[in-house]
């Protein structure tokens, strides 16, 4: 059944209070990139605080440097750093290397990666945990969520463990729940609800009836 993961990209005081609404829907909460810019890895700490059995994924996009900057969110208390699938293998390697260290995941953003399915194979053969397919936000208004793109890489890699991301919402579950992915990570259309509660748990619903079904 795919796990539902909640974008948090606000400032941290917002982001508190959506994930205390939120938290009871909910399978992981991310601290988004631009949280992590506004707050760093204070964000993380708090968050791992406040929700101690919550798995927290920490947005880093890393492109270099990958086992240092890995290091940095894993000690701070997140279960699963993101890496750009852009970044060389040796950045990859090594932010891997800090996650078996500390006994948590690596998920890798394939935003803006032309051959998916090649890339895909190649990181799976180095043994990342997740492979997100990612829609970039300022691309979503001209290519919505990469339904097609995350077909074919279920059928290239059928055991692969897929994410996606980007401009998910309720409508859109219709497509992506058939394709198994094992997270499903919405952001505005939960944190932008006039309910953000309410519109959690009706993904959570969803994404448990289809997995019931």
């Amino acid at each position: 059944m795919a796990q539902l993961q909640l974008a948090l990209d606000g400032d941290l005081a917002s982001a508190l209070e959506i994930l205390s609404a939120a938290h009871p829907y909910i399978d992981m909460a991310e601290i988004g990139t631009p949280l992590v810019f506004r707050e760093g890895m204070r964000a993380v700490r708090r968050m791992r605080e406040s929700y101690p059995q919550l798995t927290l994924v920490a947005d880093l996009k890393i492109m270099d440097a990958g086992e240092t900057e890995a290091d940095i969110a894993f000690s701070a208390g997140a279960d699963i750093v993101t890496a750009l699938a852009a970044a060389a293998d040796a950045t990859i390697v090594g932010a891997l290397d800090s996650a078996r260290a500390h006994g948590k995941r690596l998920m890798v953003d394939m935003m803006q990666v032309a051959d998916t399915n090649a890339r895909g194979r190649e990181l799976a053969n180095l043994g990342c945990d997740l492979l997100c397919l990612h829609t970039a936000h300022d691309q979503q208004a001209l290519l919505g969520s990469p339904f097609t793109q995350l077909a074919a890489l279920r059928e290239a890699l059928p055991s692969a463990d897929l994410a996606i991301a980007g401009g998910v919402n309720l409508p859109a579950l219709e497509q992506i729940l058939p394709l198994k992915p094992q997270v499903i990570i919405v952001g505005s259309a939960i944190t932008a609800a006039d309910d953000p509660r309410a519109s959690a748990k009706t993904f959570h619903e969803r994404i448990r009836h289809c997995g019931d079904a």
